[in-house]
């Protein structure tokens, strides 16, 4: 039976108001994705992998992230709403699939808001450190916390403005130590980046897999479809421009950053901090210190539009009747789902805060990273099924589409098989099984939550 055509604009539900434009769009899927954290962290992990060829890991990672972003544009034009990727993947796939994705976000949000509020609270601690002031990491998290909290917990606009600011922000610092890096070297050309030294078979799957995974969050752009002024139109375009824009700074700053390393003969796999260390060979050390700021206000701003992410899936499926129906209601006063809000903020800081006693940063960054992999890998894998099914019921299935499905589909299924072969180290070895347990369990909740509520029903 074919689906009902979308609406051409859905009417937000009460108390949540129409405030956002495109540049507050834009501003929470840029956040979403942390762009500075990849050049301060990312590239030296591809460089160490593929050596001069990482500027074209990254350029292969943004074609494919636009891959999977020109899946769920038809999805994001016919209709938006805070489940975002869910209710794209219910209206092809069906209920059940709707809430597997819908929790498959829901843990992907909540890992990675840990994992980038460790982050930032060891950049913190390291800028700390470079003025003589130490503080135990477990404080360091709880004051960042509340900060991000107080952010998330008032006005959506006023959020994601703050998170758009702090984003160009570092990566206007970045851009700066690229220019001078290219001023110092007279502008050389890199020869062993055009010709790919140090690219192998055996590098390229790790690799490539950090760069697709620094657009992770790019897709958050979609959870403020009850918020957005003109959805239908600003969404896609900030689906679209998100992976566009931070993929021409990745490649960019790339190919700059691993010129430095190969003109100063930086070792990046002994240091830690090879941007601390390139900015010391070009004799500009405070860079260093702007860097490690631009990267924790990076983190903040990604730390603030999880948590937002985070409330806004949990609003959706409590509105489903997939989750407590206390996490649907919503502040008139600010317009915000409040309770959902509160459930996204304890989850994160209790987790965050009681880890930082007893592991590092760097290792919280790693583990719940790497969690978070596995929902946005499901989640972007069950909407390109969705999209020419929907758009078949509707009678708009081409060609292209389905190309388009395919590819997006095989991009994916490489992702995800280069997460779990080879297995990692324990306890990263665990990780897809933890995650596949909470998936099942989270879904069977959901189904004994609706059917309790289908019985009360009159």
């Amino acid at each position: 039976m074919p689906l009902p055509p979308a609406p051409a604009d859905t009417a937000a539900p009460p108390g949540l108001a129409r405030s956002l434009g495109f540049t507050g769009v834009l501003g929470q899927a840029i956040a979403g994705t942390a762009p500075t954290a990849t050049p301060a962290v990312n590239v030296a992990l591809v460089f160490i992998a593929v050596g001069s060829g990482s500027w074209l890991v990254f350029l292969f990672a943004t074609l494919a992230i636009l891959l999977v972003a020109l899946n769920i544009l038809p999805l994001a034009r016919t209709g938006s709403a805070a489940g975002s990727l869910s209710d794209y993947v219910g209206r092809g796939l069906g209920e059940t699939w709707r809430l597997v994705a819908g929790w498959a976000l829901l843990l992907a949000y909540l890992s990675t808001g840990v994992a980038v509020l460790a982050a930032c609270a060891g950049y913190t601690a390291t800028l700390l450190a470079a003025f003589h002031v130490a503080l135990p990491a477990a404080a360091i998290t709880l004051i960042l916390g509340g900060f991000a909290s107080l952010l998330v917990s008032r006005n959506v606009r006023l959020s994601t403005g703050v998170m758009l600011g702090f984003e160009l922000l570092s990566i206007a610092l970045v851009l700066g130590l690229c220019a001078i890096i290219l001023v110092r070297l007279g502008g050389a050309m890199d020869l062993s980046q055009l010709r790919f030294e140090g690219l192998s078979l055996q590098g390229i799957n790790g690799a490539l897999l950090i760069g697709i995974l620094s657009f992770a969050g790019f897709e958050t752009a979609a959870v403020l479809g009850d918020e957005t002024k003109a959805p239908l139109r600003v969404i896609p375009r900030a689906l679209l421009a998100t992976p566009a824009l931070t993929g021409l700074f990745f490649v960019f700053s790339s190919y700059v950053l691993v010129l430095g390393f190969n003109q100063y003969h930086i070792d990046v796999a002994a240091t830690s901090t090879p941007l601390d260390v390139l900015a010391d060979r070009i004799q500009r050390p405070e860079l260093g210190i702007l860097i490690s700021f631009g990267a924790t206000i990076s983190l903040f701003g990604c730390t603030v539009a999880t948590l937002l992410a985070t409330s806004r899936i949990a609003y959706a499926l409590a509105r489903q009747n997939a989750l407590p129906a206390a996490l649907a209601k919503v502040d008139p006063r600010h317009g915000l789902p409040r309770n959902a809000v509160a459930g996204a903020i304890g989850l994160v800081l209790a987790a965050a805060v009681g880890l930082a006693f007893m592991v590092p940063p760097d290792t919280l960054y790693d583990w719940f990273g790497s969690f978070a992999t596995f929902g946005f890998v499901l989640a972007y894998l069950l909407t390109c099924l969705s999209a020419p099914v929907y758009l078949h019921a509707r009678g708009e299935l081409r060609v292209s589409t389905v190309v388009l499905s395919v590819a997006g589909i095989l991009v994916l299924l490489y992702v995800l098989g280069a997460s779990i072969y080879p297995a990692p180290a324990a306890p990263l070895n665990l990780l897809p099984w933890i995650f596949l347990g909470l998936l099942v369990v989270g879904t069977l909740l959901s189904f004994a939550l609706r059917r309790r509520s289908a019985s009360a029903a009159p």
